[in-house]
């Protein structure tokens, strides 16, 4: 039976960071993800308690489960887990991926699910993990194939410029060191900065959140270095040349 997402997210607000950056992976390589941040305008006005229960008990084909000590403690993610067992309980049927940051009991979740430990998973190589399981299943989604080949990261080149939204951020390199300025649309430098490598998602992402960390932005402009302190030598000789807004 047709599903409207691949897969749904379901974690706790304190581990957002993370599951940010596996949800726009996911993205990224054409998966449909049920993440909220995603679903912001179709969320809105909704009545949420009956909307998610459809959400988590019928309208995808996997739920990944981001288990922690505050996903259990969380009013929200314990209505989303029992949506999610109930669909377990009926179907018996192979839907609830546990992914795991520490060992916390979960209430109506037997120990013998075979889960994934985060505790040394980049996001965005979990992500990898979730489409090879979405790959191994026979099903009609939107998921990677030979026919639809489309990579996670496809670009290496050493320089990138994206626009500066989720979108843009999930095409960007991951592997190195990088130096980034965050542009205008006239191209005035708003900020600089420099990211390690396999936290370039998550170091531009606090840049688009409104908070202590919020940059505005137009289009992001990456250099790929060697290392994390050439990256730090080169920002630092552009904010003293350019001397951005934002950089305090």
């Amino acid at each position: 039976m047709a599903k409207k997402y691949d897969v749904v997210l379901s974690f706790a607000s304190e581990n957002r960071e993370y599951v940010r950056a596996v949800a726009v992976t996911l993205q990224a390589a054409g998966i449909k993800v049920f993440y909220d941040e995603f679903e912001q305008a179709n969320l809105w006005g909704k009545n949420l308690y009956v909307h998610l229960d459809e959400i988590y008990r019928n309208e995808a084909h996997f739920c990944v489960m981001f288990i922690s000590k505050h996903y259990l403690r969380k009013t929200w993610t314990n209505h989303e887990r029992e949506s999610v067992q109930a669909r377990v309980f009926q179907e018996k049927e192979e839907y609830l991926l546990p992914a795991r940051f520490d060992n916390t009991e979960i209430p109506g979740l037997i120990p013998t699910i075979g889960y994934i430990d985060l505790q040394n998973v980049l996001p965005e190589n979990f992500a990898k993990i979730v489409i090879q399981k979405l790959n191994n299943t026979n099903l009609n989604t939107s998921i990677l194939t030979k026919d639809n080949p489309k990579p996670i990261i496809k670009l290496k080149q050493t320089t990138q410029t994206v626009n500066f939204n989720f979108e843009g951020i999930s095409q960007l390199s991951n592997d190195k060191p990088i130096v980034y300025k965050v542009l205008t649309q006239g191209g005035r430098n708003n900020y600089t900065g420099v990211a390690k490598k396999g936290e370039v998602y998550i170091t531009l992402q606090k840049h688009l959140q409104l908070g202590k960390n919020y940059v505005p932005g137009y289009k992001v402009k990456i250099e790929r270095m060697s290392t994390i302190q050439e990256a730090q030598k080169k920002a630092n000789r552009i904010i003293n040349r350019t001397k951005p807004k934002y950089n305090k």
